[in-house]
C-alpha cells in the first residue's frame, strides 16, 4: 500500500532493474514466487519483475548524474549545477556548510558523510573523513588535503553547523549516527 522507488538502467535497448532480488522482495515479497532463483530474476527485465500494465501507470523519472554538486542561483530564477571536485565524489555527503574558513574573502565548503546503515546489497559508503572545499569566489572549489585543512571526521555524519562558545571561540560541530559528538575549533 506504499509507494516506493525502483531503479533501473538501460542497456542494448532493454530497461535493466538495479536492485536485486533480495532487496526488491523486501519491498515487494511476491517477487520471491515469481522467481524462485537469484539466477532468473538477474535474467529478468524490468518489465519481467513489475508488468507493463503497471509500470505504464508509474511515474518515470530520469537521473542525469549521481554526482555530489551545488547549485548557484543566478538572480534570474535558474540554477546552473556545478560538480564538485572528485574527492567529494569519494563517499556520500550528507552535511555541508559554507563559511570563510581561511578568513580571504570568499566562501569555503565543508562536506562530510558517508552511509553506514545500508541494505545487503548495498555496500557501506565509508570513504569520507569530511573535507574542506577552498573557493576562489567564481564558483570554483580546490579540494584542500586533510594534513593541511587540520579536518578528519570519521563515522557516519548526519549533520554538522557552526556554533560559538561563551569565549567567542567558533566550533565546528559533527553529530554522528549512533556516536558521539566531535567537536572542531576553527582557527582565525
Amino acid at each position: 500500500g506504499s509507494l516506493d522507488i525502483v531503479l533501473s538502467f538501460h542497456e542494448d535497448g532493454k530497461q535493466i532493474p538495479l536492485r536485486g532480488r533480495e532487496c526488491s522482495s523486501n519491498q515487494m515479497p511476491s517477487i520471491k514466487q515469481k522467481f524462485k532463483t537469484y539466477d532468473a530474476y538477474g535474467k529478468a527485465l524490468l518489465e519481467d519483475v513489475y508488468g507493463k500494465e503497471k509500470l505504464s501507470k508509474a511515474l518515470h523519472l530520469k537521473v542525469n548524474t549521481f554526482s555530489s554538486m551545488y547549485l548557484e542561483n543566478d538572480g534570474k530564477g535558474h540554477f546552473i549545477p556545478h560538480e564538485l571536485p572528485i574527492e567529494s565524489q569519494f563517499s556520500t555527503i550528507n552535511a555541508m556548510v559554507a563559511d570563510d574558513v581561511d578568513g580571504d574573502g570568499n566562501l569555503d565548503i565543508i562536506v562530510a558523510g558517508n552511509l553506514y546503515g545500508s541494505e545487503v546489497e548495498t555496500p557501506r559508503a565509508d570513504a569520507g573523513y569530511g573535507l574542506l572545499l577552498k573557493g576562489n569566489g567564481k564558483g570554483n572549489f580546490q579540494t584542500v588535503p586533510s594534513n593541511k585543512s587540520g579536518l578528519y571526521v570519521r563515522g557516519d555524519v548526519k549533520q554538522m553547523q557552526f556554533a560559538q562558545s561563551v569565549a567567542n571561540q567558533k566550533y565546528l560541530l559533527f553529530a554522528k549516527n549512533d556516536n558521539t559528538l566531535q567537536m572542531l575549533k576553527k582557527e582565525k
